[in-house]
């Protein structure tokens, strides 16, 4: 399976959707339980283009969006905040363990380094350990759980916090 990473773009978006709301649709991998429309995805790019980053895999062969990882301010209205970032993964369900998000997050956490990111903060459904463990290979540690942070369907959910330091203050 070949496939590259590059900067996500508007045209983007329609693929985007497609892959997002199909992993929506299982409830059981993210606490978004609405579909996103292409306007939604559209809005999201263009608030990431000033400062954070978002990347995309495509196939080879087709272009086609495998996956997407995007780092955002995590809390863009405070200042003190501003040097850590939220971070969000999403492979399609189709090519799942082919190294799309490993290949990702090298070429997204380099670039939140590139852009003064000192530390990520993930958040993940505690009841997707394979998300959990598939952030620990990438760097992040453990820093607690939310107790019945998100409700899913209907089902209250936990959320496992983790966070990674990429840069050290100076």
């Amino acid at each position: 399976m070949t496939f590259s990473i590059r900067p996500a773009r508007e045209a983007d978006a329609p693929a985007m959707v497609a892959v997002l709301n199909a992993i929506i649709a299982t409830g059981a991998f993210t606490i978004m339980d609405q579909p996103l429309t292409i306007a939604d995805q559209l809005d999201f790019i263009q608030s990431l283009q000033t400062h954070g980053v978002f990347n995309v895999a495509v196939a080879a062969a087709d272009q086609a969006v495998w996956g997407m990882q995007s780092v955002e301010p995590f809390a863009p209205l405070v200042n003190a905040l501003q040097q850590v970032g939220d971070i969000s993964t999403f492979v399609a369900l189709n090519v799942r363990q082919h190294g799309v998000g490993r290949a990702l997050s090298r070429a997204t956490l380099a670039g939140a380094r590139a852009q003064g990111f000192r530390k990520i903060m993930a958040t993940i459904r505690a009841d997707n350990p394979a998300a959990v463990a598939f952030y620990l290979r990438q760097g992040f540690t453990i820093i607690g759980t939310a107790r019945q942070h998100a409700v899913v369907q209907g089902k209250l959910v936990d959320e496992v916090l983790m966070e990674q330091v990429l840069l050290n203050h100076s």
